[in-house]
């Protein structure tokens, strides 16, 4: 199982290196999210190094799928410690909502639980035990969208975690929804759809950088917000102020409907509009909505275009899939400008993509009516929604751009935070159960990276420009806005010392054991064995077979399967164990300073060995 080399790799770190032991269960964590047991470590990692907030945050989250797992007994003491005396979780059970509520430490003594169901009209109130007894409850209407709010013993509301619940049909493709190239179409007036939660200064960037941008576009456009339900009143309260002057159309939610829920309502308003998502913590430049319009138009069978940002998966710049900080106003206008001076200039073009990235995303009108809109009834709450719907688009004949002539700053995972690793996690699972070769399809756009070319232009223009400061900056600094405070104040050092140890340690790199050379590791190990006074043992990265590890003198770590997480990689493993030398069948992945020994036809276990020891007469001997 995954989680298996994952454990294995975060206990070595936590054994060697205990500052490091939350930031160690983190990554194991990310390996494999829906874990209860790794759940349950990371989160009793974060308390031992003082970090209860970031467990009351996020803890919760994991509430909804262990209770109807009933697997949450051994989570509910560690919210506990960390200050949840009271929390619960609700799903859906066909057309029924399932409903757990935990008050105090002690079920005997819980009272009844005060539950209020709201869609965007009306309000219900039910009363159940707050023992943790498992309820069910029929929703007041079919077809609804319901959040469910917890009225703690104190008066205080709280969402409770896995609200809200859609119950609508999913969206399905209309028969006509294939795209018509005798049809020439025209751009619409586009409605820009702001999705607010929280953090006023960065919605307030946002929405300020797009006023401003405005009158240097000639698409008409109307900045559509919607207030999910904020729990910071400094934020309703600006919002409050923009839409009475004018500035904006604001839509408020009575009870937090979730993003894709809230993303929806928007799109909605204004029906004739095409429609441009773009997250509350982005900020934009110049004629950026008129640079996607063309994008968006250039072709008939284009259903929506990304830009260039720091931070939006394969989108991102300068480096593909990898998170960088957001540049600043003036850093901003200087890229935005160069990325469109790139993209006007002989060779430049868009690029088609797999899917695009929701953070800021220009979509036709057309093509929503044709397909649907967000599905909020199977993915949850956020992530993959755009994935989904792009997919649809794509089965109904449509494609995805990459607007390589703009770039837009975000911040990013401001409103989930660490809880993004959970709800990616769930909801790759509706995706790949929709669409299987989805996820092969996108790793192999990764490797092969066809955005490379437009990435290096533009990265060379602006190493020549006065943005070539924050281009360093962004290729070398490390991405902590999505991390736990507990694990974001702990940075990886860029070497870690060797672990003390009685053995001297050779690696084999990546071994696999069916492969033709594994005969010579073995014969390697079984010469060790036979000289215990050598004091030497090897650290197998990757398979073992059963003869091999019943030689005694070898360590495994299996591999991590999936995206390698720096903490964990085989790279650290090899520093931790201090190892003298590196064999391997294939060098891919280890850097040009190790200088491995390869397990080719000419390799002998018995010379290489005796000369390894010739080479090296401080091993350590019994």
């Amino acid at each position: 199982m995954k989680r298996i080399p994952a454990i294995l790799r975060a206990k070595i770190l936590q054994t060697g290196y205990p500052s490091l032991a939350a930031r160690a269960w983190h990554a194991a964590w990310m390996t494999e999210a829906e874990n209860p047991l790794l759940q349950d470590i990371m989160l009793q990692s974060w308390l031992k190094d003082g970090g209860r907030a970031d467990v009351a945050s996020l803890g919760p989250a994991f509430l909804p799928a262990r209770c109807r797992a009933g697997q949450h007994a051994s989570l509910l003491p560690i919210l506990r410690t960390a200050g949840v005396a009271h929390t619960g979780a609700c799903w859906t059970e066909g057309d029924a909502i399932d409903v757990m509520v935990f008050l105090g430490t002690s079920s005997a003594t819980a009272p009844r639980a005060t539950l209020l169901l709201s869609d965007e009209t009306t309000q219900y109130q039910f009363e159940i035990p707050g023992d943790g007894t498992r309820v069910r409850l029929n929703p007041p209407r079919p077809g609804a969208v319901w959040s469910i709010t917890l009225v703690q013993p104190d008066g205080r509301r709280q969402l409770l975690p896995g609200s809200p619940l859609a119950f609508y049909p999913a969206p399905s493709i209309r028969a006509d929804a294939a795209p018509d190239a005798a049809v020439t179409a025209t751009p619409r007036p586009v409605s820009i759809v702001v999705p607010v939660y929280r953090d006023l200064a960065l919605v307030r960037a946002c929405i300020e950088s797009v006023r401003t941008s405005l009158p240097l576009n000639r698409t008409p456009a109307r900045i559509v917000v919607v207030d999910d339900a904020s729990p910071e009143p400094a934020v309703s309260a600006w919002l409050d102020k923009q839409a009475i002057s004018g500035a904006i159309t604001l839509l408020r939610n009575p009870c937090n409907l979730g993003f894709i829920e809230t993303v929806n309502r928007g799109m909605r308003m204004f029906d004739d509009h095409d429609v441009l998502l773009l997250n509350a913590d982005t900020q934009v430049h110049g004629d950026w909505l008129d640079r996607l319009a063309t994008a968006l138009y250039a072709t008939p069978d284009v259903a929506s275009v990304t830009p260039w940002t720091n931070n939006g998966e394969i989108s991102s710049f300068p480096v593909i899939s990898q998170a960088a900080p957001a540049p600043d106003t003036r850093e901003l206008a200087l890229i935005d400008q160069t990325a469109a001076a790139v993209r006007a200039a002989p060779g430049g073009a868009d690029i088609e993509l797999p899917s695009c990235c929701g953070f800021t995303m220009l979509i036709r009108r057309t093509v929503l009516d044709a397909v649907g809109m967000l599905d909020g009834t199977a993915l949850n709450r956020g992530y993959g929604e755009e994935v989904d719907w792009c997919m649809r688009a794509r089965a109904a004949g449509w494609r995805h751009l990459q607007a390589t002539g703009v770039f837009v700053a975000h911040e990013g995972t401001v409103s989930f935070r660490a809880e993004k690793t959970l709800r990616v996690a769930q909801n790759r699972g509706v995706v790949v159960a929709r669409y299987p070769d989805y996820y092969g399809e996108f790793a192999a756009f990764q490797r092969n990276d066809p955005l490379f070319g437009a990435r290096d232009l533009l990265r060379n223009a602006l190493a020549q420009s006065r943005a070539a400061a924050w281009l360093r900056k962004a290729e070398t600094a490390e991405y902590t806005a999505a991390l736990p405070n507990t694990v974001a104040k702990k940075p990886i050092p860029a070497n870690l010392p060797a672990l003390a140890s009685s053995y001297d340690r050779i690696a084999v790199w990546r071994h696999d054991p069916l492969a033709p050379m594994a005969r010579q590791v073995l014969a390697l190990a079984r010469m060790i064995a036979s000289r215990p006074q050598l004091r030497l043992r090897l650290l197998i990265l990757g398979g073992a077979s059963d003869a091999l590890l019943h030689t005694g003198v070898v360590d495994q770590v299996p591999a991590l399967l999936g995206e390698a997480l720096p903490l964990l990689d085989d790279l650290r493993l090899l520093q931790v164990a201090g190892c003298r030398a590196v064999l391997t069948a294939s060098p891919a992945g280890l850097p040009s300073r190790v200088r491995p020994v390869l397990l080719d036809d000419s390799f002998d276990a018995a010379a290489w060995l005796n000369n390894w020891m010739s080479r090296n007469p401080g091993a350590k001997a019994a």
